[in-house]
């Protein structure tokens, strides 16, 4: 079973419908739009800075999300499927994550010290440093994830298919064990 939870983390994050003025930073992933999304980051003892996170279309339902990772200053933004990742006391570190994919889903696993960002297709592991390692394709179009324990987090490639295939990555190294590694 995984065990959901959050990090500890040394900040609050939130979203916001308008700037109330310039941001302090601004990241743009490689064929976004005008469209962004404004977040505005309270670290704690530090200052209070906003930027604007902007992404493509996706072509397909994301997430959009603020999450925090094993490190208590670190923040994954996830905007319509494009992730970006950075140090709260450092807003100018905050760049794009390349994933295999729009992020679907992510599961926080606070016992293992790793944040799971999902594509249909592959995993990308965000650990105390930053990215630890991305999956190759595992699924034609879907993972689960169903535990995550020893060392491991167990799932399923392609569960809705005809053929659903059981896979195993090993939370350290990204090895994977199963699943269809495609290309």
């Amino acid at each position: 079973m995984i065990n959901h939870g959050r990090f500890v983390s040394t900040f609050d994050a939130t979203t916001a419908d308008l700037p109330t003025g310039p941001p302090d930073v601004t990241c743009a992933a490689e064929g976004s739009g005008s469209r962004s999304r404004v977040v505005t980051v309270q670290p704690r003892g530090g200052q209070v800075w906003t930027g604007t996170f902007a992404a493509p279309d996706p072509g397909r339902p994301a997430l959009s999300a603020l999450l925090g990772t094993p490190d208590p200053a670190g923040l994954c933004i996830v905007e319509r499927g494009t992730a970006f990742l950075g140090d709260v006391l450092e807003p100018a570190s905050f760049g794009v994550i390349a994933t295999t994919r729009p992020v679907v889903s992510a599961e926080a696993l606070p016992r293992e010290r790793v944040l799971l960002l999902l594509s249909p297709w592959a995993i990308t592991a965000i650990g105390e440093r930053g990215v630890l390692w991305t999956t190759p394709r595992l699924a034609v179009d879907g993972i689960r994830l169903d535990e995550a324990d020893g060392g491991w987090v167990r799932g399923v490639a392609d569960p809705d298919d005809d053929e659903p295939r059981d896979v195993a990555v090993e939370l350290a190294t990204g090895r994977v064990r199963g699943g269809r590694v495609i290309g």
